[in-house]
């Protein structure tokens, strides 16, 4: 299972199908982690970290990736950030062993936040149209 995770990275999902299919994987990883005891933790994190920080788009190719790239980077991301608080001393411990691991999660998380302002930002800057009223009145009162 962790090879095959870990070819997705040179061979990216083309269908939706495949995505999930990614998805179920990690998901299996994930589930192992949790059922592992503590000192098994770090290589667990080990093998599943890396592999979903692989996933993650560079913040130039995110705008330009197909649909079910960014699908991939989305779940990634997601899952890194949930896992960072449910153990966080053996995440510090992978992340800290690999320097270009932190740089490429921290910048995509980076990208992530700037992304989600700039749609809040453009949700609220949208001015409220003006509607005709849906009923009309036969009678004019004027």
């Amino acid at each position: 299972i962790v090879e095959k995770l870990k070819a997705v990275e040179h061979n990216r999902p083309r269908t939706a199908a495949e995505l999930q299919a990614v998805q179920e994987g990690i998901r299996v990883l994930e589930n192992l982690v949790g059922m592992g005891e503590e000192q098994c933790r770090v290589p667990l994190l080990a093998l599943l970290v890396p592999t979903l920080i692989s996933y993650l788009l560079d913040e130039n190719a995110i705008s330009s990736a197909p649909q079910v790239s960014k699908g991939l980077h989305d779940f990634a991301l997601q899952n890194l950030m949930r896992i960072g608080p449910l153990y966080p001393a053996a995440f510090k411990v992978v992340i800290g062993a690999a320097p270009e691991l932190k740089t490429r999660l921290e910048s995509a998380i980076r990208a992530n936040q700037a992304s989600s302002k700039a749609k809040a930002a453009a949700r609220q800057t949208q001015p409220a149209a003006q509607t005709a009223p849906t009923i009309k009145l036969k009678t004019n009162f004027f």
